[in-house]
This record gives structure tokens, C-alpha cells and sequence, in this order.
């Protein structure tokens, strides 16, 4: 463990396995006011993500940084136990390809579970393309996103599905973050439709773009843009709307699963969820690439795509924030993947795992790009009980979005 200091606060960091990059952005972090009293502590898996340290978990009172969340929010894991023994993995594989888009592709139609959700409750909703969220339930993304078949110490067979809110998401954060460093500069919509009016009433219409420019380039204060927080009424808007994003990415997981349930015919004797971008608001901890651990918490932690994932059970450990990392952690960045190994080292790797997408387009995802196992294993004790480790049989992953 080391601890980084700030002007505002300090962060415990349990691993000394971490990039310059990250320490950057956590003590940047700490410089921040909206981090005073947080209680910053950042999980095993930690790197540096964009604009903000993926594995960074805080206490939220009155202040919040939407990119601290970041732009998948809601994104998480969906695992299912089925009472099936055995399943025919290139079945699955045809099913998903047929029936699952992946990477920007959304679905002709929307999927019946779409009708669970309201977005027109969004207090961002003008700012958000609706009918393309529509037709995103149901679908996977890219990146490190995706579907597997896995296979416990007990022979048992686990669906696991990796997914978040898809361009929901990003619209809803880029919203936020934009609209919280507006009404720290006072140049915020509600600000420049009193200047309109204002000019309006003075005859001055004429002057309304020059003003409207000088507002908006005026900065009144010193807080990055990236690390602009929401306060007062924009934080219970943020608060609000990210629990409707984080439930449509929930419901999108469990679309794709019942496609996957239904379409093959299988039958689930267990499942659970395990979210990593979003705020609990029940205890109002923020976790971005983090899992909630509370005493007796079943979660899963996924490895890499040929290690399989850990189940877990959390402790409820307090000086962790009641948390756990939600996977082993980048060890180098997609590009430097994509330099440091070819796809038939990547092949290799995956040997005995069925799947069609081992390719140069999912290269930075090869198990190699990630952490050891061991390296988290070593580093969680403090937070969870390791109850098994699930191998995988199968693997769909997407490539880059």
C-alpha cells in the first residue's frame, strides 16, 4: 500500500504496482475542494483512465465529479448459473453473432425490455439521442466489453455478460461534466438565457452573440474542466439521471442474457450482478472501475479473458470503502498491446477456449495486456473471501468502439 497526499486530501492506494499516470491523476485528485473529506481509496487494479484513475472509490456528500464516474455508467457484469451440465459453445457463438450487435451497432427494433424504462424522466432528456438508446438495450459495445461461457470448480456452467449504458452513458456524462464547469465560470444555461433576456429588454439584440462569446470564455475559476464538480441543484439532477442510466444499463445485460437464455433454450438455477461505474446512493459511495464488497456481498471479479473471473463474497471493510476491484487491471495501455504482441502469441494464449474473435482487432484485449492474477489475489484479503474461480470455454469479445 502507499499513500498520495494532496492539498485537500490524501488517498490510500492498495498496491505499489501503479503507473506515474495514475499517480498523477489521484494527486490531482486530491488537489481538488470536491475531494475534501472523501475518504479517496483506490483499489488494486488501479490505471490511469481517461481524465480520471480507473479503481478510484469516495464518500459523495454535497459535491460530484460526473467523470469520476465516467462516461459507462452503470457498465457491469450480469452472471447467471445454469442448470445445464454441458452447452454447445459454437451454437452460442452463432446465436450471439445473430442476434447481439457489438461495437456500434444498435438493434433494428427495440428490445421488449426497453418498455422498462423511462428516459422522458431524464432532466437531461433534450440532450440525448432517445431513439438510439432504444434500440441499444440489447446490445454489447466494444472495447473490453463481452460475453462468456464459463466453468466452475464444480462443473457448473456461468454465462457472464460484460456491459454497460452504451451512448447513453456518454451523453448523460459529457452533459454533466460540461454543464457543472459552465456554473463554475457562471456562463451555465440558465446564465446565458438571463443575459439573452436581459439584452432583449435593453435593445441591445444586436450584441447578444459578442456576449454570449465573452461569457462563455471567461473563466472565473482555477478547476480543470475535467474535474468540475456538480453541486446544489445540478448534483441532485446528476444523482438522478445516473440512477436511470445505471438501471438502462442493467436492463441492456439483461436483454443480450435473455436473448442468450431463450435462444439456446438454457434454464438459470442462480445469478447476480456486479456494477463497477456508478454512485451507491444508499451509502452515496462513488466507485469508477470499483465493486461495492459489503459484509456477506456476492461479487464477481473478471481476470482477463483466458484466467475466468473470481467469485467472491465481501467482508465489509470500511478502510476500503466497503469495496473491491472490479478486474486485474490494465498493465499497459491498448496501443502499447497492439506493439507488443501479434495475434498468434494471442492465439496461443486462448488455446482451449472456443471462440471467433481472437483477431488483430481485439489484440489489446489479449490476456497479456492485463495484470497477473496473482497480483490482485495477493492484494484483496483486507476486502473479500475468494469463494472460486470460473474458467472460460467461451469467449465473445467485440474489438474496439
Amino acid at each position: 500500500m502507499i499513500v498520495l497526499t494532496g492539498k485537500y486530501a490524501q488517498a490510500k492506494v492498495f498496491t505499489e504496482l501503479i503507473e506515474s499516470a495514475a499517480v498523477s491523476q489521484i494527486t490531482q485528485l486530491c488537489n481538488q475542494p470536491s475531494a475534501d473529506g472523501a475518504n479517496i481509496r483506490i483499489m488494486p487494479d488501479v490505471h490511469a483512465g481517461a481524465g480520471c484513475t480507473v479503481g478510484t472509490t469516495m464518500l459523495i456528500r454535497d459535491k460530484v465529479i460526473p467523470n469520476l464516474v465516467g462516461v459507462d455508467i452503470g457498465c457491469g457484469m450480469e452472471a447467471v448459473r445454469l442448470k445445464e451440465k454441458h452447452i454447445e459453445v459454437q451454437q452460442l457463438d452463432k446465436l450471439i453473432h445473430s442476434r447481439i450487435p457489438a461495437g456500434f451497432a444498435i438493434r433494428e427494433k427495440p428490445h421488449r425490455y426497453a418498455g422498462k424504462t423511462d428516459l422522458t424522466e431524464l432532466y437531461c432528456y433534450a440532450r440525448i439521442d432517445c431513439l438510439r438508446a432504444e434500440k441499444s438495450i440489447g446490445t454489447l459495445g466494444g472495447g473490453n466489453h463481452f460475453i462468456e461461457a464459463d466453468k466452475g470448480e464444480d462443473g457448473a456452467i456461468w454465462i457472464v455478460i460484460h456491459s454497460g449504458s452504451r451512448h447513453l452513458g456518454v451523453e448523460v456524462a459529457k452533459y454533466y461534466q460540461e454543464e457543472a464547469f459552465r456554473r463554475l465560470n457562471r456562463s451555465s444555461e440558465k446564465e446565458v438565457a438571463e443575459l439573452i433576456a436581459r439584452l432583449k429588454a435593453e435593445g441591445k439584440e444586436r450584441s447578444i452573440q459578442s456576449e454570449i462569446k465573452k461569457l462563455v470564455n471567461t473563466k472565473t475559476t482555477d478547476i480543470p474542466k475535467h474535474l468540475a464538480y456538480c453541486e446544489e441543484e445540478l448534483f441532485e439532477q446528476y444523482i438522478h439521471d445516473m440512477k436511470i442510466v445505471q438501471q438502462f444499463a442493467m436492463l441492456n445485460r439483461q436483454a443480450m442474457m435473455d436473448e442468450i437464455i431463450k435462444g439456446m433454450g438454457l434454464h438459470i438455477t442462480d445469478s447476480f450482478t456486479t456494477i463497477h461505474n456508478y454512485i451507491d446512493t444508499e451509502h452515496m459511495i462513488l466507485r469508477k472501475g470499483a465493486v461495492s464488497a459489503q459484509a456477506g456481498e456476492r461479487l464477481l471479479i473478471p481476470i482477463n479473458m483466458r484466467d475466468g473471473s473470481l467469485i467472491c463474497t465481501g467482508k465489509g471493510n470500511p478502510d476500503w470503502n466497503f469495496s473491491a476491484p472490479h478486474g486485474a487491471g490494465r498493465l499497459m495501455s491498448r496501443s502499447e498491446a497492439k506493439q507488443s504482441f501479434t495475434v498468434s502469441e494471442y492465439r496461443k494464449q486462448m488455446q482451449g477456449i472456443y471462440t471467433t474473435t481472437v483477431n488483430s482487432g481485439t489484440l489489446d484485449e489479449c490476456p497479456m495486456a492485463y495484470k497477473p492474477m496473482a497480483d490482485i489475489v495477493d492484494n484483496i484479503g483486507d476486502t473479500v473471501e475468494i469463494n472460486e474461480v470460473i474458467k472460460p470455454i467461451y469467449n465473445f469479445k467485440a474489438g474496439e468502439e
